[in-house]
């Protein structure tokens, strides 16, 4: 345990309670529990740290041994009374936790406006980095100031996977991997089910009057793996399975280098497409091979690095992850790449070569997409058939990995198919993945509330009948860690 005095970050700060407490929402902890098993799994792999455990008064003091766990520091109940210190630590503990209670004094007196922007941040960024763009699109742009096909496209789609290889916890995972009921579904919906149907939707919006290189860009956008990153947070927000959709957001990356490019592949072989076709490719053929290499380079094999680092020095990487905020890390990186999109489509006009019109219609047609097929796989989720039916958390997870598309592998993959060989087409088949992908982060943050809202009925109702049935030991037993901060 770490007892320096010149070092003023050196504590952990953990609740262990009731997660429902409103109290102490505002306060940043490293991690809440409100299962001791839980709690002592994270204490025994966080051995080197110095903890400050905050109680919640409903909880009894003699479940938590001192002697087996030296690294607490200090507890403190809800309303801040010392309970235990240890003696050489009383005067830096002291000093952490006024600073503590000052900071919330502050925020009490100050306005809801900044904790609204911490709470918002990445869909205020949305609309930030695409006003940038529309401002200085020279600067990111392909070939500009910056050289962000390289700077930005290729190093923040490594940061991002990268990033996600550390942040894997291969212990919960392995876990998971036997839910193949679960895992199956999702893929098949993400990679087979929402394709296929778009495909067909897409054939009967050829009849009119649509630009067909935004159909196309539709059917691309369709066809693409679910997101990695967004998905997660989301589920994790919504207090959903967030190792079930750690684990499908990995699989179905994984599974999307391969699939993806053959059902696009399948899908432009249709006659109607090639017009499009032929201004892109000589041969009327794509470079299926160079496809596979350049996902591999940028999505794979990050992935695995990250990992093998992870396996190898767990303990390390997790007290990194949650000092540098891995997760907001990865979504500054995707606004980054977002920027560049946007900056690379001002700057080549892409938005100036369609019709408003078009522009519009394809914003209704992405927002229904994502609301028909959310709304179709919870359904599908929850329908009362013996062996099938999935549980509340598990159809949060569900629901995120399966209607969502990503941005990281679209994008690389549209430069995979076309190139620099037309980079107006290129610019106006990523308009329908861009567009897509902010209206499901949008109206993905109102999701998380209902969403929430309804595992938290579930568990309370779950609560209520173990109660009933005299099974409060077991309850304990099986409570799940519904919520940890970043």
């Amino acid at each position: 345990m770490s007892t320096k005095t010149d070092d003023p970050n050196r504590f952990s700060l953990i609740w262990f309670g009731n997660l429902s407490d409103k109290t102490l929402s505002k306060i940043k902890f490293v991690n809440k529990f409100e299962n001791f098993d839980l709690l002592k799994e994270y204490l025994n792999e966080m051995k080197d740290n110095s903890v400050i455990l905050i109680v919640s008064n409903n909880i009894p003091l003699d479940t938590i041994s001192l002697t087996d766990f030296p690294q607490i520091c200090a507890i403190y109940n809800d309303t801040f009374v010392c309970f235990y210190c240890l003696p050489t630590m009383i005067l830096p503990v002291h000093t952490f936790i006024q600073n503590i209670q000052d900071e919330q004094s502050k925020k009490k007196t100050s306005s809801y406006f900044f904790p609204l922007i911490r709470k918002y941040w990445f869909i205020i960024g949305l609309f930030l980095v695409i006003f940038l763009a529309y401002l200085f699109p020279n600067i990111g742009k392909t070939g500009g100031y910056i050289r962000s096909e390289w700077s930005v496209k290729l190093g923040c789609v490594l940061i991002i996977f990268f990033l996600s290889g550390l942040s894997l916890r291969t212990r919960q995972l392995v876990k998971e991997i036997l839910h193949i009921r679960l895992h199956l579904f999702v893929q098949i919906y993400s990679l087979l089910i929402i394709p296929f149907t778009i495909y067909a939707f897409s054939l009967l919006l050829i009849k009119l009057s649509l630009n067909k290189a935004l159909i196309v860009g539709i059917i691309i956008m369709a066809s693409t793996s679910t997101t990695i990153s967004s998905n997660v947070v989301m589920t994790k927000n919504a207090l959903g399975n967030e190792y079930a959709a750690l684990l499908n957001a990995v699989l179905g990356n994984i599974l999307g280098i391969f699939i993806s490019p053959a059902l696009i592949l399948y899908f432009l072989k249709n006659p109607i497409f090639d017009s499009l076709s032929n201004t892109t490719n000589s041969d009327n053929q794509l470079d299926y091979g160079r496809i596979i290499k350049n996902l591999a380079l940028t999505v794979l094999i990050p992935l695995f690095i990250g990992q093998i680092i992870h396996l190898l020095w767990t303990k390390k990487v997790t007290y990194i992850r949650e000092k540098f905020y891995f997760s907001d890390l990865n979504s500054l990186a995707l606004l980054i790449l977002v920027w560049a999109v946007f900056s690379n489509a001002f700057a080549t006009g892409a938005f100036e070569t369609i019709h408003k019109k078009d522009l519009l219609i394809l914003i209704f047609i992405n927002a229904g997409i994502y609301l028909f097929f959310s709304l179709l796989i919870i359904l599908l989720s929850r329908l009362p058939i013996p062996y099938w039916q999935f549980s509340e958390k598990d159809t949060v997870a569900i629901m995120f990995c399966g209607a969502t598309k990503t941005l990281a592998m679209g994008i690389p993959l549209i430069n995979a198919l076309y190139g620099n060989a037309n980079k107006d087409l290129s610019g106006i088949l990523s308009l329908p993945l861009i567009i897509y992908h902010v209206e499901q982060l949008i109206i993905g943050a109102i999701f998380v509330i209902l969403l929430k809202n309804w595992v938290k009925k579930g568990i309370k109702k779950q609560n209520t009948k173990l109660k009933n049935q005299d099974d409060l030991e077991a309850a304990e037993s099986q409570t799940i860690n519904i919520e940890s901060s970043k």
